[in-house]
């Protein structure tokens, strides 16, 4: 890993603006005004009114936009098309309230870490589990941490594959990390180390490989974590995310339907 990179300053954006809930408000709030003036000025020019779900349909679908535009994950897009008119179809249903609160309390406890630092559920295919295997050390032994390792899945794959080495999977949002402890539980895996919390509040220093699959927002804070904790001769794996101003030492491509890459950083 270059040195320069202890040097590199990030320019931050505004903490208001790293809220993605905001940004779905104002991009619905903007879709709102576009589509109903849309509406309006059909009806107007015409003499047809527009049926509501049509103008909520469109409301949407300038807010899915207006919201990528803005930044959000594209994750974002169908459910900013889909949040007004499933609101009108549960009013004319009478959807019970409760169920309303349930589908967020089990939205929150799975991309918990949307809403708090903009990294999303990502999960690691099982052709970049194979691909990770091959970048382990040739050596017996070692340690590798999964920052962010959602259900589990690269983990218990690969501690099948090294028994030799420990696997340690850190994650902060709560529904994915009982399913991977439960998995975890099931397959009697004990290689592999669980963590319920911060991933910034890791040591990474014990670990020989590093791997993230985040999103662009952490990718310099984490790389500089990286930097400043690791031994020499350990490596950073990070999936399809790069650093900016700190090219990666090597780029293994992965032959699976999205063309995954993995960016390397060897310390």
């Amino acid at each position: 890993m270059s040195d320069n990179s202890k040097n590199t300053q990030h320019t931050a954006p505004p903490s208001w603006w790293t809220t993605p809930l905001l940004r779905v408000l104002l991009s619905q709030i903007l879709g709102f005004a576009i589509a109903f003036a849309g509406a309006l000025s059909t009806t107007a020019l015409t003499g047809q009114t527009i049926h509501p779900l049509v103008t909520l349909l469109v409301q949407g679908i300038v807010a899915g936009f207006i919201g990528h535009r803005m930044g959000l994950a594209i994750w974002w897009v169908p459910v900013q098309i889909l949040l007004p008119p499933a609101t009108l179809i549960a009013t004319a249903w009478q959807v019970p309230p409760w169920i309303f609160l349930l589908i967020f309390i089990v939205m929150l406890l799975v991309y918990w870490n949307t809403a708090r630092n903009r990294v999303p559920l990502y999960l690691t295919n099982k052709t970049t589990w194979a691909a990770l295997n091959e970048l382990l050390p040739v050596q017996k032994g070692g340690q590798f941490i999964d920052i962010g390792c959602g259900i589990g899945g690269a983990l218990l794959y690969l501690a099948r594959q090294r028994p030799d080495m420990t696997f340690t999977g850190i994650e902060s949002a709560p529904l994915p990390f009982l399913l991977s402890w439960l998995r975890r539980l099931l397959t009697g895996s004990r290689n592999v180390i669980l963590k319920y919390g911060d991933f910034w509040k890791e040591d990474l220093s014990r670990y020989d490989v590093a791997y993230a699959f985040l999103s662009p927002q952490p990718m310099p804070r984490l790389y500089e974590k990286v930097v400043a904790e690791m031994k020499p001769d350990t490596l950073f794996i990070s999936n399809s995310f790069v650093v900016p101003d700190n090219s990666a030492d090597e780029i293994a491509e992965v032959d699976d339907a999205r063309e995954t890459k993995l960016h390397l950083w060897r310390n």
